[in-house]
């Protein structure tokens, strides 16, 4: 019979006894987290710790969900930094925060435009209450249509004006004699 069969079980090495080239034993800290088909998140995840630190950071939390979700986050940061060597999550924090706030910009734009056009409709609602308000109670201005034209308008307005300055004129003579 195979030791390698014997030893690991069913399972098969796990990414990170193949990575050591050691055999992996049934209490292997990694094996539940790294399994034989995560190779390549092991390697990315081994280029910024060292096998003990993974181990140790593991024996830190007690809660087996909890150690997922740490390996996870160690898998997510590992491929970031090998996508970007330099900056690596630092890169990802800053355009996630500039897409906000250019986000947060272009909502108080549509904010301001929607104040700007509810304000136009009731300022237009109100200036076609009021329009209804006047023209229903001109109807009929001295016997004269409320359609009638500009110069006719005009010349209603000077004929009252010149009889106006009549009228003074006549007052005055007569306060004279």
């Amino acid at each position: 019979m195979n030791i390698d069969a014997a030893g690991a079980g069913a399972r098969g090495k796990c990414a990170a006894c193949r990575y050591q080239r050691k055999l992996c034993e049934e209490n292997c800290p990694l094996a539940p987290f790294f399994p034989s088909n995560k190779v390549e998140d092991f390697n990315k995840v081994i280029r910024l710790f060292k096998v003990s630190t993974i181990i140790n950071m593991l024996n830190s939390v007690a809660d087996n969900e909890k150690k997922a979700k740490m390996v996870e986050t160690l898998i997510l940061e590992a491929k970031i930094r090998y996508e970007n060597p330099v900056h690596g999550c630092i890169a990802v924090e800053e355009k996630l925060r500039l897409e906000i706030e250019e986000t947060m910009k272009e909502l108080d734009l549509v904010q301001k435009a929607n104040a700007y056009f509810k304000e136009l409709r009731k300022r237009s609602l109100y200036y076609k209450k009021n329009k209804e308000t006047s023209t229903s109670g001109t109807q009929s201005f001295k016997g004269h249509k409320s359609d009638s034209t500009l110069e006719e308008a005009t010349s209603i307005t000077e004929h009252h004006a010149i009889q106006d300055v009549e009228t003074r004129i006549d007052l005055n003579d007569n306060d004279g004699t």
